[in-house]
């Protein structure tokens, strides 16, 4: 990676609002503490408003003007294969917002001439019964704002319940998709297929990350419980 864009990936991670530990960064970006150290020594004397020492953490205080981004063919054929596939998978609202960003990223692409959409060589497609239905944008939404979701659910043996979950995360798959939520119901976390939820409605309640009920949580348990399909058994 050229220094210069790790400048910016650094300046990246550290946008996100919390304190960031040098180790931490030295592990996003693939590179020695000490490099780490030496970036952000770079970054404070350019003038930008990081805050934080050694053995601490770092933050940024303030507003950020990066310079426009540019990419090389390789990282423009990654952004075009991801939106494709995004504007094919994804509910109405998601898929216009993809097709718009590409728009955009091809009329400000000032490199080499790139292909329109008819000359593109990676391209994506799904079925259309398993792209996300339109009510995915709300549960988007959900995400965004921590807003708890209720809906009727038929799980594969045609029972239906009624559920109220945290949502924690969507994920597109193969056979469609799936919202990854703390279940009220169960007590425990639940991934529930969009092609079996029916009336979902957004509460106005709202609710904060906790842990043993947050999407790190569910991302560990996960781990592990693959971890252990996967182990050779004895016998």
């Amino acid at each position: 990676m050229r220094r210069a864009d790790r400048l910016i990936e650094l300046i990246g991670h550290l946008r996100q609002d919390k304190l960031v530990i040098a180790d931490e960064l030295a592990r996003r970006l693939e590179v020695s503490v000490r490099t780490v150290y030496r970036d952000i020594v770079s970054l404070q004397a350019q003038g930008f408003p990081i805050e934080g020492q050694a053995g601490v953490g770092y933050l940024l205080r303030g507003p950020v003007d990066l310079p426009p981004l540019t990419f090389d063919h390789d990282q423009l054929e990654a952004l075009a294969l991801g939106l494709a596939y995004v504007a094919q998978v994804g509910d109405p609202a998601l898929s216009a917002a993809a097709r718009a960003a590409q728009a955009k990223i091809d009329a400000v692409w000032t490199g080499r001439s790139t292909p329109g959409g008819e000359d593109r060589r990676l391209r994506a497609s799904q079925r259309p019964e398993r792209r996300a239905p339109a009510f995915a944008a709300a549960l988007r939404g959900a995400l965004r704002a921590r807003k708890l979701v209720a809906f009727r659910y038929t799980d594969a043996d045609g029972k239906r319940t009624e559920r109220e979950v945290r949502p924690l995360a969507l994920t597109a798959f193969s056979e469609g998709w799936l919202l990854i939520a703390w279940c009220g119901l169960r007590h425990d976390f639940r991934a529930f297929r969009l092609d079996r939820v029916a009336e979902p409605v957004v509460l106005e309640a709202a609710f904060t990350d906790e842990p043993g009920r947050d999407l790190a949580s569910y991302l560990e348990q996960f781990a592990a419980s693959l971890d252990a399909r996967m182990r050779p058994q004895s016998f």
